[in-house]
């Protein structure tokens, strides 16, 4: 195998101990399917290698803090870290949907300035932005990252006809209200023929979404989960959230007691103290909840 051949001459100069073996182990497996994965799109199989290898990068210096840090939040940092070039489908489709960007929007100052009031060039206008927007939805959704997977194609052009649908429709209600003189009942009912299938739309891409995340990102995300778990359970610890009550309960009948007698010789200042009031709040949570 390949991938674990290259692991180990990486760490041929390592003691072989759980926590290394462990880590080699895990990071042959990332290599692996991310081979698999750049495989699928098309890389050689040489190809797909040296890419994977080129992103994870120097695995060796953080092996010493494997001890001190979860091994899948060290690989996750390091293939976060890599960078995902942008192909040059992406790169084309992107510069085409600004080109249309610009065109829609020097049609639409040429036709207020020369003072036409054209409802069809303004049309026009809400198309090519339209297409523009529909454009970075697709082309965007098709980029892979370093956190996520590249889109279907077919998926994320549904996405994008959502998009586009969603512009045209407030587009050509706005011009058929403010250039074409419709009533506003008539322009909302253009824009809902437009809009309200894209919404549906969108719903149903939203809810059978799959997941594209990449395998070292999750790692990080149960990270963060714990993170905040953690914050919470010390958010509700009896005896600082005690603590916290009798020093936010004082301080707040002290600004009152000088809201009130700042009041008696002039209202102009004495709103800053409850600014004051709510800086020292915040300075106390995180004093008061600070981790050690």
């Amino acid at each position: 195998m390949k991938e674990k051949v290259y692991v180990d001459r990486l760490f041929a100069d390592y003691e072989e101990t759980p926590e290394i073996k462990d880590f080699k182990e895990e990071i042959t497996a990332n290599l692996t399917e991310r081979v698999r994965g750049l495989a699928q799109k098309g890389y050689s199989e040489e190809q797909a290698f040296d890419e994977a290898a080129a992103e994870l990068g120097d695995i060796t210096a953080i092996a010493d803090e494997v001890g001190k840090k979860k091994r899948n939040e060290a690989i996750g940092q390091l293939y976060m870290r890599a960078k995902v070039q942008i192909t040059k489908r992406t790169a084309g489709g992107m510069a085409a949907a600004s080109g249309l960007l610009l065109l829609a929007a020097g049609l639409a100052l040429v036709t207020f300035f020369s003072g036409t009031d054209s409802a069809y060039l303004y049309n026009i206008a809400v198309v090519l932005l339209s297409a523009a927007c529909g454009s970075y939805a697709y082309f965007g959704l098709t980029q892979e990252t370093a956190a996520h997977y590249a889109m279907k194609k077919g998926r994320a052009l549904a996405y994008g006809a959502a998009c586009t649908a969603c512009f045209l429709g407030a587009g050509f209600a706005i011009v058929a209200f403010l250039i074409g003189s419709f009533e506003l009942s008539s322009a909302l009912i253009i824009k809902t023929a437009f809009v309200l299938p894209a919404i549906c739309a969108l719903i149903f891409l939203l809810a059978t979404e799959p997941k594209r995340q990449k395998p070292w990102l999750k790692a990080m995300v149960e990270r963060e989960t714990e993170n905040s778990a953690r914050f919470m359970q010390d958010m509700v610890n009896p005896s600082k959230a005690a603590r916290f009550g009798v020093a936010s309960g004082g301080m707040w009948v002290l600004a009152i007691a000088v809201f009130a007698t700042l009041f008696i010789f002039g209202w102009q200042h004495a709103w800053l103290v409850f600014l004051f009031a709510l800086a020292t709040q915040v300075f106390m949570v995180l004093t008061i909840f600070e981790k050690k």
